[in-house]
């Protein structure tokens, strides 16, 4: 039982950081709306904003569930980077992954490692 009351604290990390994604986005397209944003700025925003909601997410996950801090950073993060490859896929995306989408992933892993056991010494 301790177990899945510990994974829920994960999803929950995982959706925190869905939710300030959504929101950093949100700002994000308002401000690109009037002032130009060139394709390199845009694709670091991107990745910066993706090693942010994933830090948030797995500092989160780790300090509720008290124990475990690296893997519950990386649940979190394997989570999340799931859910934007399918967003991407069911928005009309390409399916391929590529190497962007590799490096990627194994930033927010090992991110979401650090945080994870950064979040249990909070």
């Amino acid at each position: 039982m301790g177990n899945k009351v510990k994974y829920s604290y994960a999803a929950e990390g995982v959706f925190r950081a869905s939710i300030l994604t959504l929101i950093v986005l949100v700002i994000y397209s308002v401000v690109t709306t009037y002032l130009p944003a060139s394709l390199k700025v845009t694709s670091v925003f991107y990745i910066v904003l993706t090693l942010i909601s994933v830090l948030y997410g797995a500092v989160f996950a780790a300090k509720k569930a008290g124990e475990k801090g690296w893997l519950m950073g990386i649940l979190v993060a394997a989570a999340y980077m799931l859910i934007l490859y399918l967003v991407k896929v069911f928005g009309g995306g390409s399916t391929a992954i590529g190497m962007r989408e590799i490096t990627r992933t194994v930033l927010a892993l090992g991110i979401g490692a650090l945080s994870g056991m950064l979040g249990i010494n909070l």
